[in-house]
């Protein structure tokens, strides 16, 4: 936005991968977005079926990252401590927790591309960031992204 001559015109928005699945969209607001701009892009992502939640500051990550990306690496260092299998893992997070995916799943389905360089570029803004897990680096090394590559956690 500052380096815009319109900053109280700019506004971020973040749809989820797959967007004609994923209902939630982010919607980022720069220090100086208007209300009214802010107020257009929420009335837009309504219009688009989709569901807006205001990020109110914009941190790396923004909100869902902020809580999905270290939880993907948790649940390894879960893995790591506990011996639990990836199964366990998922299913505990599914049918106790309510998740509509497992976490390892849901990692799959997202990219351990996407995952990998989220991760960095969280860290590197925001030191409490974890650092990506040793496993996550090494997927994503070689080149084991889940879904798109048909390995990750997962076949």
């Amino acid at each position: 936005a500052d380096t815009t001559s319109r900053p109280d015109k700019f506004i971020g928005i973040h749809f989820f991968n797959p967007p004609q699945l994923m209902k939630l969209v982010e919607v980022i607001p720069g220090e100086k977005t208007s209300q009214e701009v802010t107020e257009l892009t929420k009335d837009f992502v309504k219009s688009v079926n989709k569901q807006a939640v205001l990020c109110r500051k914009d941190v790396p990550g923004f909100i869902i990252n902020r809580l999905f990306i270290p939880m993907v690496h948790e649940a390894c260092y879960v893995k790591d401590r506990t011996g639990a299998t990836l199964e366990e893992i998922d299913s505990a997070v599914k049918f106790k927790l309510g998740f509509p995916m497992g976490i390892f799943e849901l990692a799959d389905f997202t990219g351990m591309d996407v995952i990998h360089k989220a991760t960095v570029e969280m860290h590197l803004r925001d030191k409490k960031v974890i650092n990506p897990h040793p496993l996550v680096e090494k997927m994503f090394d070689e080149k084991k992204l889940g879904q798109k590559s048909g390995e990750g956690y997962f076949k």
